[in-house]
C-alpha cells in the first residue's frame, strides 16, 4: 500500500504537474498542423505558449490517477516516506524549485502511465492517418539516405532518388495540412493487433526519461537555470537518472551515482526508436 500525502484525495491543485504533462502529450493529431509526432522531442515555443495560457481544471487523466491513487492500485514499489527521505533526490528537487508533493504525484504518475502503456497495454495496428504520419517521420529522421521497397502483390518496385522521396512526403504533408477535419477522422478508425507487444527495459527507461524531460522544459524557473544553448540542465539529468533507480526501472548503480553522460547517450541511443503502436490500458491515448 503507498503512502498518502497529508489527505486521502490529491487536490486538484496538488495535481497540477500531472496536467501539464497531460497538455503536452494530449493533443488531437488532426487538429495541428504537425503532420508527425517524435516522442523524444522537446516542445515548441507554440506548445509552451498553449501551456502557459491553458486554464486548467480537473482533466482527465487527473480523474482516472485520483481514483487509482485513492484505491491503492498505483505502485507500492516505492512509497512517499523513501522519496522524502531520498537526500540525493530532495537536494534536486529543491534546486529545480520544483514542489515537493507535486512532483512525487508526477513521479507516480508518469510511471504509472509508462507501465498500462508498455508493460499491460494494448497494441493496436496503424490506422491510414497513422501510417503516413509515420511515414513522414521516417522520412524526416532519415534525411537523403532512405531508399523505398514497395511491394504490390508480386511486384516490387524501389525508390532511392532522394528528390522523389522528398516529393512524395511533401505532397503527403500538403493534403494532411490541407484535409478538413472530418475526412481526416475518417481515417482513424482504429483496430486491435491480435498480440500486444512489450518492450524491453531499455526503451521504457528512455520514454519514461524524456517524460520528464519534457514536463522541465515547460517551467520556465527550470530552463532559467540551464547553460545558454543546452536542451536540459545537468542537475535536471542527474533528478531523472535518481528516479530511474529510485523507481526500480534499473538496478543499475550507474543510475543511482549518476553522469550526466550516462543518461545521455541513452537518449541518443533511442532518439526516434520505433515504440509499438500501444495505448494505456488505463489512460487516454497519448500522440507524442
Amino acid at each position: 500500500m503507498i503512502d498518502k500525502l497529508k489527505c486521502d484525495v490529491p487536490s486538484m491543485k496538488l495535481m497540477d504537474y500531472i496536467g501539464v504533462v497531460e497538455s503536452l502529450y494530449l493533443s488531437d493529431p488532426t487538429l495541428i498542423d504537425e503532420p508527425y509526432h517524435i516522442t523524444d522531442r522537446e516542445p515548441t515555443e507554440e506548445e509552451l505558449e498553449e501551456i502557459r495560457n491553458c486554464p486548467f481544471g480537473f482533466t482527465m487523466c487527473m480523474g482516472i490517477f485520483k481514483e487509482r491513487y485513492n484505491n491503492d492500485i498505483i505502485t507500492n514499489r516505492f512509497t512517499y516516506n523513501d522519496y522524502i527521505k531520498n537526500k540525493e533526490i530532495q537536494e534536486l528537487v529543491n534546486y529545480l524549485e520544483l514542489d515537493v508533493d507535486k512532483f512525487w504525484l508526477l513521479i507516480l504518475f508518469i510511471f504509472d502511465y509508462c507501465t498500462s502503456r508498455f508493460y499491460q497495454g494494448i497494441t493496436m495496428k496503424l490506422t491510414p492517418l497513422e501510417q503516413l504520419t509515420h511515414l513522414l517521420e521516417l522520412i524526416s529522421l532519415s534525411g537523403n539516405e532512405t531508399t523505398f521497397n514497395i511491394k504490390f502483390g508480386k511486384l516490387k518496385l524501389e525508390i532511392d532518388n532522394a528528390d522523389t522521396i522528398n516529393f512524395m512526403a511533401e505532397a503527403i504533408a500538403k493534403h494532411l495540412n490541407e484535409s478538413d477535419i472530418q475526412t481526416l477522422r475518417s481515417l482513424n478508425g482504429k483496430e486491435q493487433e491480435d498480440e500486444s507487444i512489450i518492450i524491453k527495459e531499455s526503451p521504457f527507461i528512455a520514454y519514461f526519461a524524456n517524460m520528464f524531460l519534457r514536463f522541465f522544459s515547460t517551467q520556465s524557473y527550470i530552463r532559467d537555470k540551464r547553460k545558454a544553448g543546452a536542451n536540459h540542465s545537468k542537475k535536471e539529468m542527474e533528478l531523472v537518472s535518481l528516479l530511474v533507480y529510485f523507481t526500480r526501472l534499473s538496478k543499475n548503480e550507474s543510475w543511482f551515482c549518476p553522469e550526466e553522460k550516462y543518461l545521455k547517450a541513452y537518449l541518443k541511443q533511442y532518439k526516434g526508436y520505433k515504440y509499438p503502436n500501444n495505448i494505456s490500458n488505463v489512460y487516454p491515448e497519448f500522440y507524442y
